[in-house]
């Protein structure tokens, strides 16, 4: 494997897998939705839709049909810490996948005409999700964990922002945000590392450098408890969230104790949400979820249950997290969480974007090497006191269907 940071900022890693015939080009931007403000909120997104619609070299659409013609598919992706855009393609297209990557991702040309035709459509995204009241839920649960940074808006953004954006708008920020500094390379697949380096080096060094995004220094105060619950004629369950505010990635959250804990609770029918909750008919679904952003972080309780329930399952779901855990439980939770891990570099997507994350949000690739050896050294002693943070204030919020509980 290759990792070398480039003259200009630009970081790239390589790697070489024989074992497959295809690969996979990846542009890492640590640019999202964290970096908005009130004004632009929905920008980072707008911007990902905006440079499929026609580069310096090539008319919309051109670059797609390159990229099906060859035998690969195209796409990106918004976070709030990240952006990234990737080909997949056969391994005789790679030099293609990289020219096209880096025309698209750097040359669009944001024209006036065509953020008047992509606005209509991420309107009508942010429309589905405020006509959906699940979507609505989620959004008032982060809006409530999240008090200050940016993580508790939407990442579509609302309609007001969206519609009032600009060519210029678009501009600015792609220049702010997109440049060699904040740009990670990862390219896995059947390769010859040296040689692919060569070539993204000759691609990449004309790119300008500038600030590497940081997150903005934004201290978020504890989680205000609270249990509130909200009523909606087109759902037929209750959804029922319960969540604990944690430390982001940048500031030692403690990532390895928290996969331990989601395999122990949701993975698969072994874990013991299915065997208590869901195997005793007291909600349809169950799961322990850890989410985790460079700036702070939540680990939250999700069921959907018959509304009568709704007690029931909030009683079982925090009895279960606060009894005591034996040795074979959670070693066999640690068995799972490794295997879904190894699993999930197995293809050259997966691994190119495992590797592209790591780099983006760390600089580095500590994150990439040493979540997996932490987790294997994992004690249940450690483990156990990683958890204390259950002990903590908690915000429960129920949603339920109009006429409440019956």
């Amino acid at each position: 494997m290759i990792v070398e940071r480039l003259e200009n900022g630009a970081n790239v890693i390589l790697k070489n897998r024989k074992d497959v015939s295809s690969v996979s080009v990846q542009f890492w931007l640590k640019a999202g939705a964290l970096w908005e403000n009130a004004k632009n909120r929905g920008i980072a997104h707008f911007l990902e839709h905006m440079v499929f619609n026609g580069t310096r070299n090539y008319p919309p659409g051109t670059i797609e049909q390159i990229v099906e013609n060859s035998g690969g598919e195209i796409n990106a992706a918004t976070s709030y810490d990240y952006t990234y855009y990737y080909i997949t393609i056969p391994k005789d297209h790679v030099s293609t996948a990289i020219k096209l990557l880096k025309e698209l991702v750097f040359y669009p040309l944001l024209l006036s005409e065509m953020v008047e035709k992509e606005r209509p459509i991420v309107l009508e995204e942010i429309a589905r999700s405020e006509n959906d009241p699940r979507q609505i839920f989620w959004r008032n649960f982060y809006k409530r964990v999240f008090e200050k940074v940016n993580y508790r808006y939407p990442i579509l953004g609302f309609r007001d922002t969206v519609q009032s954006l600009t060519d210029r708008d678009l501009k600015e920020f792609h220049q702010k945000n997109y440049h060699a500094s904040n740009l990670t390379v990862t390219v896995v697949g059947n390769i010859d590392e040296e040689e692919v380096f060569s070539l993204v080096k000759e691609e990449l060094l004309d790119l300008p450098s500038g600030k590497t995004n940081v997150p903005p220094s934004v201290t978020e105060p504890e989680l205000k408890p609270g249990n509130e619950v909200t009523k909606h004629p087109a759902v037929a369950n209750a959804h029922v969230l319960i969540g604990w505010k944690l430390p982001g990635l940048s500031q030692g959250v403690d990532a390895a104790v928290l996969s331990v804990l989601e395999s122990y609770l949701s993975y698969g029918k072994s874990s013991a949400f299915y065997q208590e909750i869901v195997e005793n008919q007291i909600a349809y679904a169950a799961m322990g979820v850890k989410d985790l952003f460079l700036s702070s972080g939540l680990f939250y309780i999700y069921g959907i249950t018959e509304p009568s329930k709704v007690e029931i399952f909030k009683d079982k779901a925090l009895d279960i997290i606060k009894s005591s855990i034996d040795r074979d439980a959670f070693e066999l939770a640690k068995k799972k969480v490794l295997k879904t891990e190894i699993f999930k570099r197995e293809s050259v997507e997966s691994e190119a974007e495992e590797l592209g994350y790591s780099v983006t949000l760390f600089g580095s690739l500590d994150y990439y090497k040493k979540l997996i050896k932490e987790i294997e050294e994992l004690t249940l002693e450690n483990f156990l006191k990683g958890m204390e943070f259950l002990k903590d204030n908690c915000l429960q919020m129920t949603l339920l269907p109009e006429g409440g509980i019956r």
